[in-house]
């Protein structure tokens, strides 16, 4: 069991609108993620992820809340971004998802959402994060690598890594 408590934050975008970073709450949040997601573009998604009905995403976000450490980012009311980290099964590492609406990226949400989470999995006290992108996706690349990640398997797609300690 996690000692550590995701502490909420409070920032401007780049379009100057407040953004609160926060734990995600999976019995008050899950109708409003689902919604983020389903209105996902498919130019967005990102080796099949986010699912692309509403059932598939729906059961998608009910096992990343069973199994996972979440975030959202929200702007009035509206989630915009979801962070999630998933335990490795040995406990050690994390696997890593973020998405961020397409309305609402290129705002500096993602990134702040990542350092936020990259400070959270090292005070509870993770060795690494785990996070596999598209090869192609050269904008997220870009942030993971400003951010320390580093690409360890340069195939089909990017395997990154992030050691914490």
């Amino acid at each position: 069991m996690l000692t550590v408590q995701f502490k909420p934050v409070v920032f401007r975008d780049r379009k100057g609108d407040e953004v609160i970073i926060r734990p995600y709450d999976h019995a008050s949040d899950r109708e409003k993620l689902i919604d983020m997601y389903a209105s996902f573009s498919s130019d967005n998604r990102c080796l099949g992820l986010p699912p692309s009905t509403r059932g598939a995403i729906s059961r998608w976000i009910d096992y990343l809340a069973e199994n996972g450490i979440g975030i959202v980012a929200e702007i009035d009311g509206r989630i915009v971004g979801h962070t999630v980290v998933v335990p490795t099964e040995d406990g050690k590492d994390v696997d890593l998802t973020i998405f961020v609406h397409q309305d609402f990226q290129d705002r500096g949400i993602g990134q702040e959402m990542m350092k936020r989470m990259i400070e959270f999995c090292r005070e509870a006290g993770f060795e690494g994060i785990t996070l596999v992108t598209e090869r192609t996706n050269a904008r997220a690349i870009h942030v993971y690598m400003k951010l320390g990640f580093e690409i360890v398997n340069p195939h089909y797609e990017y395997d990154m890594y992030l050691k914490l300690k």
